[in-house]
């Protein structure tokens, strides 16, 4: 282990006392994660000036614990990929018809397009799943967290109710690779169940 390791987390659901306890945890969910490779990815907490002007080009606020999470953490590649705050092809946090324009095929001649475009125009694109076009997104209103799918129906479905409870999941993944039981898909269907695990990752 380097010189930074730390003892790794238990691969069990935490409690939270508090954000602090939180943001603690996910800290050191990210450790472990960079633990395992010889050159990882960076931590690179965002200045509060970049989320500032982020949330000038979106016209809304980021939710509180995604802004807390690039302000002390700001890793974007984990499990999953995190859009990052400043400007990046293909990666930035942007509307998610920016970041899949391909949408306007997908909703071509659907019978609720209108309604499906209401509701595309509200949400921000602000994690990858894989890199392979699926998107998590939120609600700039309500701050749900909805799953974006180009590849199967529903195209959109609201998965958390906010992006604290995503970052949550995504950490626990961290450590499952981290414990090196990233096929052990059990521990996240008791938590999330079936219906959510096959939509999100098949």
């Amino acid at each position: 282990m380097n010189p930074e390791s730390s003892e790794l987390p238990p691969l069990t659901w935490p409690e939270f006392t508090d954000e602090t306890a939180r943001l603690a945890w996910w800290r050191a969910c990210v450790q472990a994660w960079r633990e395992q490779w010889n050159n990882p990815a960076p931590v690179a907490p965002v200045n509060a000036k970049e989320i500032d002007a982020l949330e000038q080009r979106l016209g809304c606020a980021l939710p509180p614990l995604l802004r807390r999470y690039h302000e002390t953490l700001g890793a974007l590649e984990l499990a999953e990929r995190l859009c990052s705050v400043t400007p990046a092809k293909y990666a930035s946090i942007e509307p998610l018809l920016a970041a899949y324009p391909g949408i306007h095929d997908i909703l071509e001649g659907v019978s609720d397009a209108a309604s499906q475009w209401a509701l595309v125009n509200q949400l921000i694109a602000f994690g990858d799943y894989l890199g392979n076009g699926n998107l998590w997104c939120f609600h700039r209103e309500t701050g749900e967290v909805w799953y974006f799918d180009h590849d199967s129906s529903p195209m959109l479905t609201q998965i958390f109710t906010d992006v604290g409870q995503y970052l949550d999941v995504l950490m626990f993944k961290c450590l499952l690779e981290a414990h090196g039981e990233e096929d052990n898909e059990d521990l996240l269907r008791e938590h999330l169940g079936d219906e959510v695990v096959e939509k999100w990752m098949y």
